[in-house]
């Protein structure tokens, strides 16, 4: 065997699972609204309350829906929910030719959905992931009221 061979097994053997595989994980899937309407594209992220007890978790949004199978879930327990969306309006912030053509059409402003720090940096939202439930989890955002 050659240098580069034992190498490549070595990682194989000892690098290459999670640290957190004995921790028993979950199955979840869920909506997630924005004042009433499916959330286009965005994250949701479960991040574990107990220190020691796994890393978080991130799972794709599109049109609303968001599902994960058991083996790539959240850790089961008692989570922080952080939801983020990824809408970027529809063309990628630093493409200067569709900003000069907005610009021609005399179009100011663009929809680009912005959740609220209080459902992601800063989420009040929790949910308990279940080794034996559905794991079915909703959430309708809306503005906070201002005080």
């Amino acid at each position: 065997m050659n240098s580069r061979t034992l190498i490549a097994v070595a990682l194989v053997c000892c690098g290459c699972s999670r640290s957190d595989d004995e921790l028993p994980r979950a199955a979840v899937h869920g909506r997630v609204t924005w004042q009433g309407t499916p959330l286009s594209e965005g994250i949701i992220r479960f991040v574990p309350l107990e220190k020691g007890k796994g890393g978080k978790t991130s799972v794709n949004i599109h049109d609303g829906a968001f599902e994960v199978d058991a083996y790539n879930g959240p850790v089961v327990g008692e989570h922080r929910i952080e939801i983020a969306s990824t809408d970027d309006g529809g063309f990628a912030m630093d493409d200067e030719k569709a900003f000069e053509r907005l610009r021609e059409l005399k179009i100011r402003k663009f929809d680009v959905v912005i959740i609220p720090p209080i459902y992601n940096l800063r989420s009040i939202l929790t949910e308990t992931v279940s080794a034996d439930s559905p794991n079915q989890f909703d959430f309708q955002l809306t503005k906070p009221k201002r005080r």
